[in-house]
């Protein structure tokens, strides 16, 4: 193969990042493009290319050849694998002498499968890529072997001759170039590699875990947060996988936040539930409200199914901590289900969505189990036999335990659940359904999410159509609790959303309204320019309400209403 690659004499390199959306700052290129300043001893130059699957791949093709290069870096993800299919073929054209080196998750764990089906490329980087990256483009240009770099793959290879290096980790990314490239996107930080846990489905673990030392980390922080994005997220596989070092990055922030880090900018963790101690809740109980967000992975509560899918988690552990934090009311916090893992049926997940939503996360994720390139569960179909589409993302369609419709009902479910519970919209509604009232969580949205397909627009319903079907779905789980339903659903749609008018199905007109107002605004008197709306609550007692729409609360995204009885407010009129 080295001899069949024309020696390069000072390249220009690319890296190409696609993100699945607009909002995402793929970290991976600016690793890359730090790896070669650091490590590459040739003369080179080098340049990012952004994009998104959204796109047209000519669209992509143009950026690409605006830089002319003669190597091409493209970093290969489950969301962007199909469109890098679409345009290799474009750039082979366009540039028939440029070395395409693919690398990243999609491509790593397979990279002879990868090489076949993607013809235009060259190289598979496995593993890391920002010393291996380096060295390639050192041996294009003669300075050493080709055959010597870690990791590296051409065709007619099955496996890298080197095993893949580290020290990777070591090499900031956090450029001015990446600072004025970010335009207020999300900013990742990323202080660790790895994995503790061997999760059949994931391809994090198996390595253990790799830490940055905590200056440097701190550094790290402080550098992503001066670029003036709203939101960091962390992309640690799991961030408390150390729960002492996860506390001093907790601390850390905390004793920054207003100096060296903007007062509003939000932290995103991932992280194990079951690894959080008092000690790690009582720092958020301590923190500004909405300062952090964790993402917990339960994927499920059914711990035979868990020890199935190789992974270890105390569950009860795991629930009451997540309650702990959730109950701080400082946190965001999302919760992971994965419907498909092994030996898992419709009612065994059901009951596990029924127990992970009373615990009441602000959001509750009911993922699709997707077999991964390098997952055990991929590699090993005689331990976990199961049927999946074998286009990306891999989603199972089958498995001994759960059948296509059972799939297909849980599809919907997630969809009503995006849209009623996820969405922030109706928490008062959805609280009293599913606690004081005892509905089911899992039969309620399952029962709405049946309606919801069977409107005109599906999917795409106006808020308020969808909120005259969840008002009439309600009624019927609760018949005598009509008006109830309609002040909660009220209280939620003026709290919740920016607005006015209120939907036909809950409003009821009333000859008192203006006075009503009135009285209001001498209660409450507002600044000047904030928009305010009004309602009169009827059951029981007769109450009127006003919300603001100046400062949503930072957690949930509530705005506050100010709720009077009306025999309180004087001068009103029938």
């Amino acid at each position: 193969m080295a001899d069949t690659v024309k020696r390069l004499d000072s390249p220009r390199v690319a890296l190409l990042a696609l993100a699945s959306a607009w909002v995402h700052s793929t970290l991976a290129p600016w690793c890359l493009k730090a790896g070669l300043a650091a490590h590459a001893r040739a003369a080179h130059t080098a340049a990012v290319i952004e994009g998104t699957v959204n796109e047209t791949p000519e669209a992509v093709l143009a950026r690409v050849l605006e830089q002319r290069p003669d190597v091409l870096g493209v970093s290969c993800h489950i969301w962007n694998i199909a469109f890098v299919e679409a345009l290799l073929p474009l750039v082979r054209r366009a540039l028939p002498g440029c070395v395409v080196v693919l690398g990243g998750p999609e491509v790593s764990p397979r990279p002879g499968d990868a090489l076949a089906a993607l013809p235009e490329a060259d190289f598979v980087i496995v593993g890391e890529g920002e010393v291996a990256f380096a060295m390639l483009v050192d041996a294009l240009c003669g300075m050493g072997s080709i055959g010597d770099v870690p990791g590296l793959v051409h065709r007619g290879m099955d496996s890298p001759r080197v095993p893949p290096a580290g020290g990777g980790l070591a090499v900031s990314p956090y450029t001015p170039e990446y600072a004025a490239r970010l335009g207020g996107r999300i900013a990742y930080v990323e202080t660790s590699r790895g994995c503790p846990f061997a999760c059949a489905f994931c391809l994090s673990g198996g390595e253990g875990t790799r830490f940055l030392p905590l200056e440097e980390a701190y550094a790290r922080i402080l550098a992503a947060a001066a670029m003036g994005a709203h939101t960091l997220k962390f992309v640690d596989r799991t961030f408390n996988a150390n729960p002492a070092r996860a506390k001093e990055i907790l601390r850390f922030i905390l004793s920054r936040l207003g100096k060296d880090i903007p007062p509003h900018t939000v932290f995103h963790f991932e992280i194990a539930a079951d690894l959080l101690d008092e000690e790690a809740i009582h720092i958020v109980r301590e923190s500004p409200a909405g300062l952090f967000r964790f993402e917990a992975g339960l994927q499920s509560l059914d711990e035979g199914v868990l020890r199935a899918a190789q992974r270890r988690t105390d569950t009860a552990k795991a629930l009451r901590n997540l309650e702990a934090l959730i109950g701080t009311g400082k946190a965001h916090v999302h919760a992971d289900l994965i419907a498909g893992l092994p030996g898992e049926g419709l009612e065994d997940f059901a009951r596990g969505f029924d127990r992970a939503y009373l615990l009441r996360p602000h959001a509750l994720q009911l993922g699709f189990l997707k077999l991964l390139h390098g997952s055990a569960m991929r590699n090993d179909p005689a331990r976990f036999p199961c049927e999946f589409d074998p286009r990306p993302p891999y989603e199972v369609r089958r498995t001994p335990a759960m059948g296509e419709g059972d799939f297909a009902e849980l599809k919907r479910t997630a969809l009503a659940l995006d849209k009623l519970h996820n969405s922030g919209r109706f928490p008062r509604t959805l609280v009293f359904l599913t606690g004081e009232a005892g509905v089911r969580p899992y039969d309620l949205f399952a029962g709405i999410a049946k309606e919801m397909v069977a409107h005109p627009r599906g999917a795409a319903m106006p808020l308020d159509a969808l909120t005259g079907l969840l008002l009439d779905h309600s009624v019927a789980f609760v018949p005598g609790e009509a008006a109830r339903l309609r002040d909660l659903m009220l209280l939620d749609r003026l709290c919740g959303v920016r607005t006015s008018v209120v939907p036909e199905c809950i409003k009821r007109p009333d000859a008192r309204m203006h006075a009503v107002k009135r009285a209001m605004d001498r209660r409450f008197p507002r600044g000047e320019g904030i928009a305010r709306s009004y309602g009169i609550l009827c059951a029981g007692e007769e109450r009127a309400v006003c919300v603001d729409y100046d400062a949503p609360d930072p957690v949930t995204g509530q705005y506050a209403a100010n709720i009077v009885p009306l025999r309180e407010l004087a001068g009103l009129h029938p």
